[in-house]
C-alpha cells in the first residue's frame, strides 16, 4: 500500500519530533573512548549550552579581536580562557576572516548561551538547507532531527561546515531563476572554507557572469567588513594561520582522501587518488558543459563532493556537506550506487571515536561517494538497474 505524500510528510514530521525531544533527554557523553551512543549525546549536550568547548570558539574569538581591534590569530589556549574555556590549544585560528563574520550575532553572549544558540542556529540551516534542495517543509523540519543521527552532524554544530552545506543549498535554489544571489550564495559557503567555491567552475565554463558578480560582491564586502573592524585582519590571517594550517595537514588524524594517500602510499599513493578522481570527473565529463540555462543537479553534487573530496585538512565534521550528496545518490534508486553510497553514509556511525585509526575508514568515505558516481553511469544494464519504491524519489530533486 502506498502512502499518500501528506501523510508521509506528516510521519516523517511526528518521528522527527520525537527523535529531537528524545536527544535532548539524553545525558552528557562520557570521559571514555566515544561509541555511536556519544555522538548523540554530543549533540544534546551542544543544544542545551552544556558542551565545555568546540571549535566554534575560535570564531567567537576570532570576531571578538575583530570588534575590539587586538589580535585575530592568537594563540588560542590562553584566549579560551576569558570565555570561560579550559581547552589547550597552542595553535592560532586557521579559518580567515571572513568566517569570523558568521559568529556576530552570538559573539557577545556568554558562551554557553552563545554554543546553544549557534546550535541551534544551524539546525535552522540544515531545515532550510533540505528545503532549498526541494524537499517539503514538513520533510525538511521532520528530516532536521532525524540528521542528528549521523555523527558527522552532531559534531557540526559547533562548527561552520553547516553554513557551509546552507551556501550550497541556496545558491541550488537560485541557480535557475537569479543567477546573481546563486553567486552571493556560493560566496557564503566558501567564506567559511575555500573549497565550497569550487562550484563556480561549472559557472565560469559556461560564462555565468551573474553567478561570478555575486560571489565576488559577496567576498568585497565581507573582506571590508572584516578590514573595516580590524585593518590587521587579513595581514594577520596570511602570516599566523598560513603556518597553523600546515600544522594541522600535517596531523596524523588527518582524515584527507589526499594526505592519507601520501601517508599510507606515498607518492604512488596520491598518484592512485588523483587518478580516481580523475576518472570520476572523465565518465561523468558531460554533466560538466551538457547544459545552456543552469547547471543540473548532478553537475551540482558532482562539485560539492569534490569541494570536500580535495580538503587539505578533513575530520568528521568535514563530512557534513556531502550528506546531500549521498541522498541524491540514493535517490537516483540505482543498485550499483545505491551500495557505495550506504557505505559512505555508515562509516562515520562506526569510526566515531577519531584519532589515527578513523584517519583512513573516514577518508574511504569519499572514495565511496566517487564510485557510486562512477558506476550508475556505466553503460550496461546492471549498473543501470534500480530498486523499487512507490515513487521515484529522485522527483523531490528537480
Amino acid at each position: 500500500m502506498k502512502l499518500k505524500s501528506g501523510s508521509l510528510d506528516n510521519i516523517i514530521l511526528i518521528v522527527g519530533a520525537i527523535v529531537l525531544l528524545w536527544i535532548l533527554l539524553l545525558p552528557k557523553p562520557g570521559n571514555t573512548t566515544w561509541s555511536y551512543p556519544d555522538t548523540l549525546k554530543h549533540a544534546s549536550t551542544t543544544l542545551k549550552g552544556e558542551m565545555p568547548f568546540s571549535d566554534f570558539a575560535a570564531e567567537v574569538v576570532g570576531f571578538r579581536a575583530l570588534y575590539n581591534k587586538t589580535d585575530p590569530y592568537p594563540i588560542l589556549g590562553p584566549v579560551f580562557k576569558d570565555l570561560g574555556i579550559d581547552w589547550d590549544v597552542v595553535d592560532p585560528p586557521s579559518h580567515p576572516p571572513t568566517s569570523f563574520l558568521f559568529a556576530a550575532p552570538v559573539a557577545f553572549l556568554p558562551w554557553p548561551v552563545a554554543s546553544a544558540v549557534w546550535a541551534w542556529q544551524m539546525l535552522c540551516l540544515i531545515a532550510l538547507s533540505y528545503r532549498f534542495y526541494g524537499l517539503s517543509w514538513k520533510k525538511s523540519l521532520g528530516l532536521t532531527p532525524l540528521t542528528l543521527l549521523w555523527p558527522p552532524t552532531s559534531i557540526s554544530l559547533g562548527q561552520v561546515t553547516i553554513v557551509w552545506m546552507f551556501g550550497l543549498a541556496l545558491g541550488y535554489y537560485f541557480r535557475k531563476t537569479q543567477p546573481f544571489w546563486s553567486g552571493v550564495a556560493i560566496g557564503i559557503a566558501s567564506a567559511t572554507k575555500y573549497w565550497a567555491g569550487l562550484i563556480m567552475i561549472v559557472f565560469l565554463m559556461k560564462r555565468k557572469q551573474a553567478v561570478v558578480w555575486g560571489c565576488a560582491a559577496l567576498w568585497v564586502l565581507l573582506l571590508a567588513i572584516a578590514s573595516a573592524l580590524n585593518s590587521a585582519a587579513i595581514p594577520r590571517y596570511f602570516e599566523a594561520a598560513r603556518e597553523a594550517s600546515l600544522r594541522v595537514i600535517a596531523r596524523t588524524d588527518n582524515q584527507s582522501p589526499l594526505v592519507v594517500s601520501y601517508r599510507y602510499g606515498g607518492w604512488v599513493g596520491v598518484a592512485l587518488i588523483v587518478l580516481f578522481f580523475s576518472l570520476v570527473i572523465f565518465v561523468n565529463r558531460r554533466f560538466f558543459y551538457d547544459w545552456e540555462t543552469f547547471p543540473s543537479t548532478r553537475a551540482w553534487m558532482l562539485l560539492s563532493y569534490f569541494s570536500v573530496a580535495l580538503l587539505p585538512t578533513s575530520y568528521s565534521y568535514a563530512l557534513m556537506p556531502l550528506l546531500p550528496v549521498i541522498i541524491f545518490l540514493l535517490c537516483e534508486r540505482k543498485l550499483a550506487a545505491t551500495v557505495p553510497a550506504l557505505c559512505a553514509l555508515l562509516i562515520p556511525c562506526i569510526y566515531v571515536q577519531g584519532g589515527d585509526e578513523s584517519a583512513l575508514p573516514m577518508a574511504s568515505v569519499s572514495i565511496f561517494i566517487g564510485l557510486a558516481f562512477i558506476l550508475d553511469v556505466l553503460p550496461f544494464k546492471i549498473f543501470q538497474r534500480q530498486w523499487q519504491l512507490g515513487t521515484t524519489a529522485a522527483q523531490q530533486w528537480i
